[in-house]
């Protein structure tokens, strides 16, 4: 029978907190023998188990008793109170598990310690200091300095120098191993930038939240017309847990998730033709927060690749961290609302209200009355009357769609339209915030991006709209419509579509 028996008491029967939440509870010893206590310590702090080496989170203790004589048949009870971590948060996973645990030990000199603990759920609460709410950045949560005695300053002095030492006593013949291996990857790069050009790739949110519209921009121009099997992007979430050391060590792998985007389809890229897209990708829904304890780790990554048939496809790799949605609506809700007003498939419309009904119903009055669009600025907004007309617009698609891929033809056509503005109607399939936008008015860099088609034609349409027009435009969703007036700026060959600026009010 053990010297006493130790059992711990939550104030919350499921054990489960938020992250700065007071964990109340009470130890309760039952003492079976006479011993000298040298005190009573309680400790809590997190932990890691699995498969991997041991990861634990800094001690905090909480003195319950001093030294002291247990009498055999005495019960004791200690209250106690303390203010939880922040993070991390408890993850059950398949080869790691991280807990946070309560420990109680009688402190029994000369003898094995009784000693008790029990686990409690800690789930997002108070917001990290280190989420300051940049999201450009993984952050880095940072640890305690351990203090290096002098000996092992010394050893790790002396096994630099020996390895310095190696390294230049086999330098003769690293060097032309880096040169040949340097000249491969050289050779590599060269060959995808001789297809694919200067690829640029925005990933605003390096740090992401479950669930949320994550954004990214994608773009490049060809240098020769080549065939892809598609444009992909690919987001990989997995455990990897790290038991021994040295060459004793195993790393157990563990894949918690794998979805494959299409961004573009198969098809050909054409020479010279403009390929840029912003997308808006659904991240999922998870509670595998991103671990980095250095034999426990839980790791996000997004590879976006240019695949191409019997060649080197380009590809990209950025690494994520994915942290509570609450912590990001807490550290920056002015970039949520930016990339919120982007509409996807699942988006739902807002409620129809009378007051809205009405507003409505007051602007299609409005828009049925004036076919002339009679404001004020108008002879400013419509640089020729017979432009207006959308039989024209209908026409120059024709023309178009007439016309060959290759060559100047289409340019032509387009060309011919400058200076002649639509009044239009846009069929809305999807609407995003404007970024990267392809041109020098600085008007669109903060708008809107309007897909879908015009309206009583099966003819795909991209409006960039000017910034005044947001606050209209973040109302709409998919299956709504659009009515302004545009210009004719190129046609996207990869889609088969038009590329119309709006013409803004001054």
């Amino acid at each position: 029978m053990a010297k006493c028996d130790i059992r711990i008491t939550f104030d919350n029967p499921d054990r489960v907190y938020r992250g700065g939440d007071t964990v109340v509870g009470a130890v309760h010893i039952q003492v079976n023998e006479d011993i000298r206590c040298n005190g009573i310590l309680l400790t809590h702090y997190w932990r890691t188990h699995g498969r991997g080496n041991t990861a634990r989170g800094e001690k905090h203790e909480v003195r319950l008793s001093e030294i002291v004589p247990l009498q055999a048949g005495e019960e004791l009870h200690f209250p106690f109170e303390f203010a939880s971590e922040i993070w991390p948060l408890t993850y059950h996973g398949h080869h790691i598990n991280l807990d946070h645990f309560v420990h109680v030990g009688v402190d029994v000199p000369w003898a094995i310690d009784p000693q008790h603990e029990e686990e409690y759920i800690l789930l997002p609460g108070e917001r990290p200091p280190e989420f300051t709410g940049g999201r450009g950045e993984v952050i880095e949560f940072t640890k305690k300095a351990t203090e290096v005695k002098g000996l092992v300053k010394v050893l790790l002095f002396v096994i630099v120098a020996v390895l310095l030492a190696v390294l230049a006593a086999f330098a003769v013949v690293l060097i032309p191993v880096f040169l040949v291996g340097g000249g491969i990857y050289w050779i590599w790069k060269s060959m995808i930038a001789s297809r694919v050009g200067e690829v640029e790739l925005k990933v605003p949110h390096l740090v992401v939240g479950p669930g949320e519209q994550w954004p990214l921009e994608l773009g490049f121009t060809p240098k020769k017309t080549f065939p892809v099997n598609g444009i992909t992007l690919k987001i990989f979430a997995q455990e990897a847990a790290t038991s021994g050391s040295g060459t004793n060590s195993t790393t157990h792998r563990h894949t918690l998730y794998e979805e494959m985007h299409t961004l573009h389809p198969a098809g050909a890229l054409l020479a010279g033709e403009r390929f840029s897209e912003q997308f808006m990708i659904d991240f999922p829904e998870t509670d595998a927060w991103s671990i980095a304890e250095s034999d426990n780790k839980i790791a996000w990554s997004a590879e976006i690749r240019i695949d191409i048939p019997r060649f080197p496809d380009w590809s990209k790799k950025e690494e994520l961290q994915v942290i509570p949605l609450e912590f990001l609506d807490a550290a920056e809700p002015s970039l949520m609302k930016q990339f919120s007003s982007a509409v996807d498939d699942q988006y739902a419309a807002p409620a129809v209200t009378e007051d809205t009904a009405e507003l409505e119903e007051q602007s299609s009055d409005s828009a049925d009355s004036s076919d002339t669009w009679d404001t004020p600025d108008s002879s400013d907004r419509v640089a020729a009357d017979a432009g207006k007309d959308p039989a024209s617009l209908l026409a120059i698609i024709s023309e178009i769609g007439q016309a060959g891929r290759f060559g100047n033809e289409r340019s032509e056509i387009v060309a011919a339209t400058e200076g002649r503005a639509y009044d239009l109607v846009v069929l809305i399939d999807r609407v995003s915030t404007t970024f990267g936008f392809p041109g020098d008015d600085a008007r669109f860099e903060n708008g809107r991006t309007i897909t879908g088609t015009i309206e009583g034609t099966d003819q795909k349409v991209q409006l960039f709209a000017a910034d005044t027009s947001n606050d209209s435009l973040d109302y709409l969703s998919r299956g709504g419509s659009w009515q302004t007036l545009a210009t004719v700026k190129s046609w996207d060959s990869l889609y088969d579509r038009l590329v119309m600026h709006e013409v803004p009010f001054d």
